[in-house]
């Protein structure tokens, strides 16, 4: 049959080009998108977004989609559907939204690599373009960690936090290992060999306990399969044990921050009871919500009315956390899709179906075939103690390799394309990018009006707005707007601009009704007028969303004592101490962070004691809050830096325990009867 040269050669073009995008998005996601920053990580959902328009014009034209077997593409639509699903009431469609255009870039990921069966140098030059991404990773964290105040600094690299680093690293060890050992070109060899050490060096440097665990799990996994099928022979032990005596080196130069949280496992051990909690807290929320779950992407918001300890943006466990959002459903669907992606290649391994072909660069397939089942292995055991799946510089990573694993394996199915279901598919995947870009526009005026607030709170606001426009679903623009307002009109006096943060406010709390913070934010509003039954009716409000919120509590309080209830205002400040002496406040899992509210609960009962004549019983709760406040103290001179840099210095409550501390002393000294302590 005679086919137009000119249309294959654009299919070629468009093939070149998606693969080129493949490499471009996998070298650059765990670069820029390993924080909580939207702006990277929304720019590399826009980039594979359109990657998967390319895939799917080049299907158009070719007639043909090329797509996994049914045992993937059964639970994959099925997680899918499940985690649009969520949104139905969800707690905040934005967030939902978002989220699930987070995850569907990974599934776009994994359905275009999985395509590329047949073709080994793409999918391994994909794999070279990850871990090569890796080695940058590593570099910037060792000479970050060359550059740290102290030994034991827990190096964090370009992720939101150390854990996240390791989660990452411990991804790819199995895998850079797997090449290291194959029989290639010397210089590649030592190439790939370099990288293994710089990675190996900043699981260390991490100081992360389950991500070094998580990693020695996955170079098993890969030794495992790579025995079992043979693929392992005498030169390839050979060229591991040259890494022996560097590895030690290494560790015995960078192994300070690892073996330092190892040896101090009384004083880390809030880290582990910190996850358990969280665990619980969130198996409650799914519980709760066993259906739909509260809509992905919506933990931050809906998690803190089933907390048991403090407050954590993610729930330290993938698996977990999707049961939560989107339904236990989901989180099966999940694990479904990730079984019967990684079981026929360890089955075929276990066959000694997959052979050993040296090669000038490519890694031989049965040596690499387990390095990548030990990858995927190491990440999926990650992800019982953290959400590194949330972070999409690890997701995007995690889910190449998975297609990467499935390409091994997987025949595959070639289906006709039906012309009007692949045009409905182009113009969705067009409305997407046009959403994510007007998502990352906003972000961009949000980062423009936060430079400018200082010394141009006008122009920010206008920036504020504007984003407010762009997206008109984010709750988190107007609470930035509202707070924008309220800050001015504190400084200024004007009733005015308090109008505009309430109006503000009220329009968050209609987009994310289940939201503590936007509630929180209006009782602030109210103080300012003031109207203490409207702030009452506000911190009761945010209260019943995030029932264990100290700030909240001690708003509510003082609200009460302004308003001559002081019944009431009694009862806030025992919920106060009593949860002062749960695990809420003594699991935690930044213990040198200390909550200054609870100095004002125990001044407060310390004076109902003395006007009730217990002095004994008042003297207590007066040292209580003067060990606490001096311990706060102390927390905000040795963190002040991290704090300013992170925009969560509290002068105005370091000048109120200031105070306080002040009259405590003078009381100890003096024996005169406490002074309100409560009042500026």
């Amino acid at each position: 049959m005679y086919k137009d040269k000119s249309v294959e050669k654009a299919i070629d073009r468009q093939s070149i080009a998606g693969i080129i995008l493949l490499f471009t998005i996998v070298f650059l996601a765990p670069l820029f998108a390993g924080k909580l920053s939207p702006i990277p990580a929304l720019a590399i959902q826009i980039l594979v977004f359109l990657t998967a328009l390319l895939w799917v014009i080049r299907a158009a034209r070719e007639g043909l989609l090329r797509l996994p077997g049914r045992w993937i593409t059964y639970p994959l639509g099925v997680l899918f559907v499940l985690l649009v699903l969520s949104a139905i009431g969800s707690a905040s469609l934005h967030a939902t939204i978002r989220e699930l255009a987070n995850i569907a870039s990974y599934l776009l990921v994994f359905l275009m690599i999985t395509s590329l069966r047949g073709n080994r140098p793409a999918v391994y030059g994909i794999l070279a373009s990850l871990i090569a991404s890796a080695f940058l990773v590593g570099v910037l964290g060792i000479k970050e960690y060359m550059l740290a105040p102290h030994a034991g600094w827990r190096v964090f690299s370009t992720f939101f936090n150390p854990d996240f680093l390791a989660g990452f690293m411990a991804l790819i060890l199995p895998i850079a290992l797997a090449w290291y050992v194959s029989r290639t070109s010397l210089g590649v060899s030592i190439g790939v060999g370099v990288i293994v050490l710089v990675v190996f060096s900043n699981i260390l440097l991490s100081g992360s306990r389950f991500g070094s665990a998580a990693a020695v799990g996955g170079v098993g996994v890969l030794l495992a399969f790579a025995l079992v099928s043979r693929s392992l022979k005498k030169e390839h032990l050979i060229k591991m044990l040259i890494l022996v005596p560097l590895l030690a080196l290494i560790y015995l130069s960078m192994g300070k921050p690892l073996a330092g949280r190892i040896s101090a496992t009384r004083s880390e051990s809030h880290s582990g009871g910190f996850r358990i909690y969280t665990w619980k807290g969130t198996a409650g929320m799914a519980e709760a919500n066993p259906i739909n779950g509260t809509g992905l992407g919506t933990f931050e918001i809906a998690y803190p009315k089933y907390a048991l300890v403090g407050f954590t943006k993610l729930a330290h466990n993938s698996y977990l956390q999707l049961a939560a959002e989107a339904g236990p459903l989901a989180a099966i669907a999940l694990i479904v899709l990730l079984g019967s992606s990684t079981l026929p290649l360890g089955r075929m391994l276990i066959r000694k179906q997959a052979g050993n072909i040296p090669n000038i660069w490519m890694p031989e397939a049965g040596l690499m075939a387990s390095g990548l089942i030990g990858g995927a292995a190491a990440s999926m055991a990650r992800n019982l103690v953290d959400s590194d799946w949330y972070i999409t510089a690890i997701g995007i990573s995690f889910w190449a390799v998975l297609g990467m694993v499935v390409a091994s394996t997987d025949s595959g199915r070639v289906r006709p394309a039906a012309p009007r279901g692949l045009a409905l598919f182009i113009g969705l995947i067009g409305l997407v990018v046009l959403g994510l870009a007007a998502m990352l526009a906003g972000e961009m005026f949000i980062a423009r009006g936060n430079s400018l607030w200082r010394h141009d709170p006008e122009s920010a606001i206008r920036c504020y707005r504007q984003a407010a426009k762009l997206d008109p679903l984010s709750a988190e623009f107007h609470q930035r707007i509202g707070g924008a307002y309220l800050s001015l009109a504190k400084g200024s006096g004007d009733e005015a601009l308090a109008n505009g943060a309430e109006l503000e406010l009220k329009t968050a709390i209609r987009l994310e009704p289940g939201s503590a913070k936007s509630y929180y934010q209006l009782g602030k509003v109210y103080e300012f007028y003031p109207k203490n039954e409207d702030a009452i009716a506000a911190f009761s409000r945010a209260l019943d969303r995030s029932p264990n919120a100290p700030e909240v509590m001690y708003a509510l309080a003082n609200r009460y004592v302004k308003s001559d209830r002081a019944e009431e205002a009694l009862a806030v400040w025992k919920r106060m101490v009593a949860l002062e002496d749960s695990p809420f406040e003594r699991v935690k899992a930044a213990p040198e962070l200390v909550q200054p509210e609870y100095i004002f609960a125990h001044i407060a009962l310390g004076q109902d004691r003395e006007r009730r004549g217990d002095r004994s019983g008042a003297e207590r709760e007066y040292r209580r809050a003067l060990d606490r406040a001096e311990r706060y103290q102390e927390s905000v001179k040795a963190m002040r830096e991290i704090l300013e840099v992170n925009n969560r210095r509290d002068v105005e409550m370091e000048d109120l325990v200031e105070k306080a501390r002040g009259r405590i002393m003078n009381h100890f000294s003096g024996g005169a009867i406490l002074p309100d302590l409560l009042s500026p």
